[in-house]
This record gives C-alpha cells, structure tokens and sequence, in this order.
C-alpha cells in the first residue's frame, strides 16, 4: 500500500513515457503508416468494446459522433 501512494503522483508520468517507448519501437520496426493502421485499429476496437460494455445501442453511438463533429 505504501508503494503506491509513492508511485501515485507519477501515474500518468509512467503510463505516457511507457506508451511513448512503445509507440517508438513500433515506428523503427514495422514502419509509421503500420503503426498509424495499428494504433488507428486499436482506438477503433476500444470504442467498440466500450459501446458494448455500457450497452449502447447503434443509434445513440452515431448520434454521440455526430455531436462530437458539430462542435
């Protein structure tokens, strides 16, 4: 329990620095238009995954992105 009250304030600094190294290693060894496929594939499986845990249904999952694109 003391550990992570120590590590806390630095969440966020650990979790970006890990995915920033992941990302790195990604664009050296399959290339930047791979991993803009990849990580374009993942966003798109968490908003899935997301809608269905909460049970959305389809319509108020386009009527969410439609009001995200008329702001």
């Amino acid at each position: 329990m003391k550990k992570r009250m120590i590590i806390a304030p630095y969440r966020n600094q650990i979790v970006f620095t890990v995915l920033a190294v992941l990302i790195a290693i990604l664009l050296m060894t399959i290339g930047f238009w791979k991993t803009v496929l990849l990580v374009a594939l993942t966003g798109i499986g968490y908003f899935i995954g997301k809608t269905q845990d909460e049970k959305r249904s389809i319509s108020s999952i386009l009527a969410s992105i439609q009001a995200f694109f008329e702001r």
